[in-house]
């Protein structure tokens, strides 16, 4: 989709796409003018010549970006919907101009195709106009993306602290982060220990603990002591702006743009050329190979009307109803496109984190020492965090508000960073947090923390070990039967996170996924996807959060669980905005309910206008036969329209 990688070259695009959208605006305007004139002026049977004018007008000033694109499209060897309507176009001003100034009239059912030739044009014009403002939407919009890159930082200068620009910073330097600021540098701390919201590079929403020695990241948030941090790496070379890079300099634009008009386009010219020709041929035997003149009409006067001016709709009307079905179902399709390359995908990767997962904590258990009771566990524990912030209190206070268990007052409390919380409550002194740090301070545990796969918070009170929670992050409701199904369908499942591996394979086997990736970076999950991509694989990212926004870019498609917290919500393809994960194979319901809603609108179209040209071709009278063809072509689209509106419901 978009990646600076060398993928398979796919087919040069319609030049139509290289022009710019405000281009087929204004003639879209001014053709829609034309037409009303032209309209008008049939209608009040008024000069010939000055219809001509009109229509010689329109295909000046508003056709001439259509026939431009034609002809390169035409020179490069590419049957486009641009050469399809400026065929149809073009012959039906000849056949028009013709009638209109020569003596000997042109065999045919109408005298004139003004007024389709201008509806075609403008329909045309339509067309593009909106299939290039749709491309044009697909470049990433970045405004907002250095907002996450830390602005200053503290330098230490002999004893004293100077606020300088993060990018001033240089290897070596050493600088002063406190509670609640982003670290402006990647870095090793030097001293002091503290924890680390690292969410935004490696997705694990648990701070992790930092001591002496550790490394850090520019941008990362610092959540509960003052750390010393010695510079390893400037700003500009950090690992968030390696994200950030790779978005702003990346090939960003969603790569193999298809229009169905354009497909659609490829048969339909050699089919319009076959008949015409072979309709021509069929006359010269029966008139007699000396009218060859007044039969050129027939041929003309079929490429003029055949072209169906529902056509233009067979697809737009379909992915507007689809569109707006999936955002009922709480879908957001940003690229329809998206749902093509998604049927074809070999390959899904998911992220765990709020993805596979909610992203939320919650108790999963509940471990009573011997003879202790539960509520008094729980008691204990809710007295400790409840003044806390932070992931594992929020679970915890929920937890016990969902019990009902009330809380007594604090006396004070000490949140000692990465290992847990120290409380005085009464007479009580409670500890609540890792299992390591019970026993450093003569607590001893028991042995079954240590075969727990989940996060634990181990409780004593008075010195006395009361038990343990395990806390866990649940899978999304759908996760299974999501997998299942995609499995069924031949694709491969791949579970890739930033976190470790423990908390990884539990969830990979909750879900039934036999593959996966983790203690992965985003720059690493982005080179396995462009790797997969440039060995002809074709690829879905399902993800959540900035730090997977490179891998969502790089991907064939990008799927995200919405945040209103992510200012990326606008690049990627598809955005669910619901809680299960089932949207993820109702994608595939659409995009296959959707193929067959735009295949029988061809049919409808082209069939319905086969019957009407036939038909017209029959009467072979010069009467007024421009309502008819108007009406009957407005019916089709009437027809099409309706068609499409089935896409509101997908079972």
């Amino acid at each position: 989709m978009r990646s600076a990688v060398s993928f398979p070259s796919t087919r040069p695009e319609p030049a139509a796409f290289s022009v710019s959208s405000r281009a087929f605006t204004y003639r879209f305007f001014l053709s829609s003018c034309f037409l009303v004139l032209i309209l008008f002026s049939l209608a009040f049977r008024h000069s010939d010549v000055g219809i001509f004018i009109l229509g010689l007008m329109d295909f000046i000033f508003c056709a001439d970006v259509l026939v431009r694109s034609a002809r390169k499209d035409i020179f490069a060897g590419r049957l486009s919907f641009a050469v399809l309507i400026t065929l149809s176009a073009g012959a039906g001003f000849l056949y028009s101009a013709m009638n209109t100034f020569l003596t000997v009239k042109l065999y045919g059912p109408s005298p004139n195709l003004f007024l389709y030739t201008a509806l075609l044009i403008t329909l045309g014009l339509w067309a593009l106009r909106r299939l290039t403002r749709e491309k044009e939407k697909t470049r990433v919009f970045i405004k907002k993306i250095d907002d996450f890159l830390p602005k200053s930082g503290r330098l230490c200068v002999g004893r004293q602290f100077r606020k300088v620009f993060a990018n001033e910073l240089k290897r070596g330097d050493l600088i002063f982060v406190k509670p609640g600021e982003r670290l402006a540098a990647d870095g090793i701390v030097r001293k002091g220990k503290t924890s680390v919201d690292e969410q935004l590079i490696t997705g694990n929403m648990l701070p992790t603990s930092k001591n002496e020695g550790s490394r850090v990241y520019a941008g990362t948030l610092n959540k509960s002591a003052e750390v010393y941090v010695e510079v390893t790496e400037v700003l500009g070379h950090s690992a968030l702006m390696n994200v950030i890079d790779a978005i702003k300099k990346g090939e960003l634009l969603r790569s193999g743009f298809k229009s169905a008009l354009d497909m659609l386009s490829l048969w339909m010219i050699p089919v319009l050329l076959a008949v015409s020709g072979v309709v021509y041929a069929w006359m010269l035997h029966i008139e007699g190979i000396e009218k060859w003149f007044e039969l050129l009409g027939i041929p003309l006067f079929i490429l003029g009307a055949a072209c169906p001016a529902a056509i233009v709709f067979v697809a737009v009307f379909p992915s507007f109803f689809t569109r707006s079905g999936a955002r009922a179902a709480k879908i957001k399709i940003q690229n329809i496109h998206a749902l093509e390359e998604l049927a074809k995908a070999d390959t899904v990767f998911f992220d765990k984190t709020g993805t596979l997962t909610y992203g939320e904590l919650r108790v999963s258990g509940v471990y009573p020492a011997r003879k202790v009771p539960e509520k008094l566990i729980l008691q204990t524990v809710a007295n400790a965090e409840q003044l806390v912030d932070g992931p594992f209190a929020d679970a915890i206070n929920l937890y016990a508000k969902e019990h009902k268990i009330q809380t007594k007052r604090l006396l004070c409390f000490d949140v000692l960073p990465g290992l847990g919380i120290k409380a005085v409550c009464g007479d009580d002194t409670i500890l609540a947090g890792r299992t390591q740090w019970l026993e450093e301070q003569g607590i001893k545990t028991s042995a079954k923390v240590a075969t727990a796969a989940e996060a634990v918070v181990c409780v004593a009170l008075n010195g006395k070990f009361l038990g343990y929670l395990t806390l866990s992050d649940a899978l999304r409701p759908g996760a299974k039967e999501t997998v299942a199904s995609l499995k069924k369908m031949g694709k491969d499942i791949i579970l890739i996170s930033g976190d470790n591996e423990a908390s990884v394979a539990v969830m990979a086997k909750e879900a039934g996924i036999e593959k996966m990736n983790f203690n992965v970076l985003p720059q690493t999950k982005a080179e396995i996807i462009s790797n997969l991509r440039a060995a002809g694989k074709r690829v879905v990212m399902v993800g959540d959060g900035f730090n997977d926004i490179v891998a969502l870019l790089k991907a064939d498609v990008g799927v995200v669980f919405w945040s209103g917290k992510n200012v990326y919500n606008n690049w990627v393809d598809i955005l669910i905005k619901r809680r299960d994960l089932f949207p993820v194979s109702y994608l595939f319901t659409i995009n296959k309910k959707l193929h067959h809603t735009v295949l029988y609108n061809i049919v409808l179209a082209v069939l319905l206008q086969a019957i009407l040209v036939g038909w017209l071709l029959r009467q072979n009278s010069f009467t007024a036969q421009w309502p008819l063809l108007l009406g009957g072509s407005l019916a089709a689209v009437l027809i099409v329209f309706l068609n499409s509106t089935r896409m509101l419901k997908i079972k």
